[in-house]
């Protein structure tokens, strides 16, 4: 046979992880192990499918608004956007993983009571992304792996050797 159909790896759609991470010297997220000076969230597979639809009707809005405003068309020009504040692409998906990838953390507090553990919501999630993008772009890559399976294929390959 010239062509074999494989199977379609099967993503793992409800899968959730705790990930830790610390403030790096130049105040980035950075991955690491638990410990008393670290942080966590537990983050949600990105095949769920509440994530994916709502990732889709994000990306057909955006779609809708580029096409009113003639993105991508030889016509377009700066005076066809319309003078009203859009939002981002940005701030849509990164609500989005507020509140479909991000499903609660550990080790973080409020400004306004220090040391005391803050409850996970949505608008907090956001605050402290936006303080520090990189839990968001670490959100992203857990679930991703926790998707394919990464962990597991890891192992797998540790036990044949």
């Amino acid at each position: 046979m010239g062509i074999t159909i494989a199977r379609k790896p099967e993503l793992d759609i409800n899968g959730e992880r705790w990930v830790h991470f610390k403030v790096g010297p130049d105040g980035l997220a950075v991955k690491c192990e638990k410990g008393s000076d670290t942080a966590s969230i537990l983050v949600a597979s990105i095949a769920n499918p509440i994530y994916k639809s709502h990732q889709a009707v994000i990306r057909r809005h955006l779609a809708a608004l580029n096409q009113q405003a003639g993105v991508g068309t030889a016509g377009f020009t700066v005076d066809a956007i319309p003078d009203v504040e859009l939002e981002t692409d940005d701030d849509l998906f990164i609500d989005l993983a507020t509140r479909h990838l991000i499903k609660d953390w550990q080790g973080i507090d409020i400004e306004e009571r220090p040391g005391e553990p803050a409850a996970y919501t949505p608008q907090l999630c956001k605050a402290l992304i936006e303080q520090m993008p990189g839990v968001y772009f670490l959100a992203l890559r857990t679930g991703l792996d926790i998707a394919k399976r990464i962990e597991e294929q890891v192992q797998a390959t540790v036990e044949k050797q």
